[in-house]
């Protein structure tokens, strides 16, 4: 009984050391497609130093991505005041520190009459832009973002560069920026930096368990001659 036990043991313990490099391999098997869901909420919508809207905006997003490759979708809604209602899609590539991606933005004012089906050059409200942004990691805290309208309703075909700083703190998340319209009439009226600042994120504690993500952003357009602190939240 005691021998008959002890063999039992042995192959227990083999079965065993064998079975765990395949859980281990289990455990660390990355989903081959994974989504990503958000809603942010901001005083007031400034993009690239565009103020688009002069009340507090609603921002949903949606994106799938899978083997480097993620398509999406994004929004910008005013829930007071005027401005611009945005939805707009987009598909990016991945590989390394480099990220491609070609997005479609689409605005309307509610007030006059826009076909969103419209894609005529001339008369579209769409606008197609290519992106290319060049990541450092965390070795080098720094982004470099390139982008062209190149078909739609910016007929300047603007481009836009953006230099990021992303330093690694403990007390919250920075990242410090200044863009500039290198050519095109979409951001200004003539070329120079557009938008400079920085934005502060920070988890604020509601209770013990629960806390809201945070954001403060204040942006500055030297050529435009205008400021904005802008708040929001992250659901």
């Amino acid at each position: 009984m005691k021998t008959r036990t002890g063999i039992i043991s042995i192959v227990a313990i083999i079965c065993w050391s064998y079975s765990f490099p395949v859980l281990k391999a289990q455990t660390d098997t990355v989903p081959a497609l994974t989504t990503s869901i958000g809603v942010d909420l901001v005083s007031r919508y400034v993009w690239r130093g565009l103020e688009l809207g002069s009340g507090p905006s609603i921002q949903p997003g949606f994106s799938a991505s899978y083997k480097g490759f993620t398509i999406g979708t994004w929004g910008a809604y005013n829930l007071t005041g005027t401005g611009e209602q945005e939805t707009d899609f987009f598909v990016s590539k991945t590989v390394g520190f480099l990220t491609v991606s070609v997005w479609d933005y689409w605005m309307n004012d509610h007030v006059s009459a826009v076909d969103f089906f419209n894609y005529r050059d001339k008369t579209t409200n769409h606008l197609l832009e290519a992106q290319v942004m060049v990541s450092g990691g965390e070795k080098l805290p720094f982004n470099f973002l390139a982008s062209y309208i190149f078909y739609g309703a910016d007929p300047s075909r603007s481009m836009y560069f953006e230099l990021q700083y992303l330093p690694d703190l403990s007390l919250f998340d920075l990242m410090v920026f200044a863009g500039y319209q290198a050519k095109g009439e979409f951001y200004a009226s003539d070329p120079g930096f557009v938008s400079m600042g920085c934005t502060v994120k920070k988890p604020v504690n509601i209770t013990d368990r629960f806390s809201i993500p945070l954001s403060l952003s204040l942006i500055l357009n030297p050529v435009g001659r205008s400021a904005w602190l802008v708040a929001g939240i992250t659901f």
